[in-house]
């Protein structure tokens, strides 16, 4: 009990931080996926190094993006054939993809978010998360998510489907040191039930279910399937 309250505590903390810069997106609370920009009441906005290049990339203040990050992204893009760009947002916010085609992330956040959340400290240990993590907002833009036609119905079957799709490039890629309990930690954190419901991502095991969806299906060879919603397919 004490560890679970240490660690709810930890996750306000990280959250609080990410809630205002997309207060008015209709992806709320986990991922911001828009590319408005919108500072927010509060949000933190750090300067910029001196040596840091500015850009304006999909509509968003960022860095070009760094290491593992650059090289982690590019792995699914050559997974995919795909050529979507990252950056480093200039916000402290979590990682999100936009309409106009870019992936985001945030240190800041993501140490945050292993170290102080997960208590994960080796970099190592965290990079098999970091791959699940950018995955996630790799298949909403594979899902072509933002497009007209796919605005209709839940945004949880956009959010568990893209779930799905990070579970089943984990295991195209061999990401084999992911230990499935961090998994289930994190998307039991990341659930609406432990969120207060407001961000439509599903449940804790609704993501869990979806990300483990997805493994199987790579495990026996079966593409990946984005025209369903994910979720409850079991055991292959």
């Amino acid at each position: 009990m004490k560890r679970f309250t240490a660690v709810t505590i930890a996750l306000a903390a990280v959250l609080a931080a990410a809630l205002p810069a997309f207060a008015q997106d209709d992806w709320q609370v986990i991922e911001r996926h828009d590319n408005t920009g919108a500072s927010g009441a509060g949000a933190k906005v750090p300067q910029p190094k001196a040596d840091a290049k500015l850009v304006v990339a999909c509509g968003e203040n960022a860095h070009p993006a760094t290491e593992p990050y650059k090289s982690i992204v590019s792995q699914l893009n050559d997974l995919y054939g795909t050529s979507f760009p990252v950056y480093e947002s200039v916000r402290v916010m979590s990682p999100h993809a936009s309409s106009g085609g870019c992936i985001f992330y945030n240190r800041d956040f993501l140490a945050s978010l292993m170290g102080n959340w997960m208590k994960i400290d080796d970099p190592s240990a965290a990079q098999p998360m970091l791959y699940a993590i950018f995955a996630h907002e790799l298949g909403h833009l594979s899902h072509d998510d933002f497009s007209s036609r796919n605005q209709g119905g839940p945004p949880k079957n956009r959010e568990l489907a893209a779930d799905q799709f990070a579970g089943y490039t984990v295991e195209r890629l061999g990401v084999r040191r992911l230990d499935p309990d961090e998994v289930t930690k994190y998307y039991q954190l990341t659930g609406d039930d432990f969120t207060g419901g407001a961000s439509g991502h599903g449940t804790g095991d609704e993501r869990t279910n979806a990300f483990l969806d997805g493994w199987h299906r790579a495990e026996v060879g079966l593409p990946e399937s984005s025209g369903r919603p994910a979720g409850g397919m079991g055991e292959p």
